[in-house]
């Protein structure tokens, strides 16, 4: 069973703000500095500090970080280290050659050299530990985008972009401040097809649905109407093309 979320009983405007930046806004970055490892004093626990966060540290991966500095801190601690980094945050996973910009809350994929050269600090690439976009994996955050140098703007939310085509929606979700500038060519890799298992309402309707697919049309992604809270408001008409649904769906069978 799902847990209704509690901001259903805050006010309209802090749901919203929440909505769109996530707990970044109330993150308790680290005190020490990127690229130093923190070692819990409760376990054997290791995590890496980039872009102020915390990213856990396999034991089969403790020898790519045996050269850092070392701070032993109680778990306690550590836990209370986001594990969302600061924008502007850069992002390479050890061994492969892609580079993502921390921006809104999420990652952005840095899609050649010359695009770099518009986000790098100084060459600061953060090589944090394999299986790291865990913590990027929440279907709440909701982020307003545009490219550089592009002029559409768009709401994104759980792998999708959604267009915003009049200035009511562009207000309703903020307005151009809360627009946040993404590296130019990312926003390709995404469709209007969010993932599997987000929750969703359009702004002017109060039904909630839950997208999923049925094993007997795996490929086609379907709405029910669901009874708990949306993870994230799209704009009017933006559900309109996922085919209704009177048996839930699923995303594993």
């Amino acid at each position: 069973m799902r847990v209704i979320a509690s901001l259903a009983a805050l006010p309209r405007l802090l749901a919203l703000t929440l909505c769109l930046f996530g707990a970044q806004s109330l993150a308790s970055y680290a005190s020490v500095p990127d690229g130093t490892v923190l070692l819990s004093s409760d376990n054997t626990n290791r995590y890496l500090v980039a872009g102020g966060a915390r990213f856990f540290i396999p034991s089969t991966q403790w020898s790519l970080y045996s050269g850092a500095n070392l701070v032993v801190m109680s778990q306690s601690a550590i836990d209370a280290i986001t594990q969302i980094p600061q924008d502007g945050t850069l992002l390479r996973e050890h061994g492969y050659a892609a580079i993502y910009v921390v921006v809104g809350g999420t990652i952005w994929w840095i899609p050649s050299p010359t695009e770099l050269d518009h986000w790098d600090d100084w060459k600061t690439i953060n090589n944090v530990p394999r299986q790291w976009e865990t913590a990027f994996q929440d279907y709440s955050v909701q982020v307003l985008v545009r490219e550089r140098t592009g002029t559409q703007v768009y709401v994104w939310i759980a792998g999708a972009k959604f267009a915003i085509t009049n200035a009511s929606d562009l207000a309703y979700y903020g307005g151009e401040p809360n627009v946040k500038t993404v590296p130019l060519g990312t926003l390709a890799s995404y469709t209007s097809e969010p993932f599997c298992g987000v929750s969703l309402r359009e702004r002017s309707s109060s039904t909630v649905y839950y997208l999923g697919y049925h094993a007997y049309a795996p490929t086609t992604l379907r709405k029910y109407a669901a009874l708990w809270a949306a993870d994230g408001v799209v704009p009017d008409g933006a559900l309109a093309s996922f085919p209704v649904t009177t048996g839930e769906p699923a995303c594993i069978w």
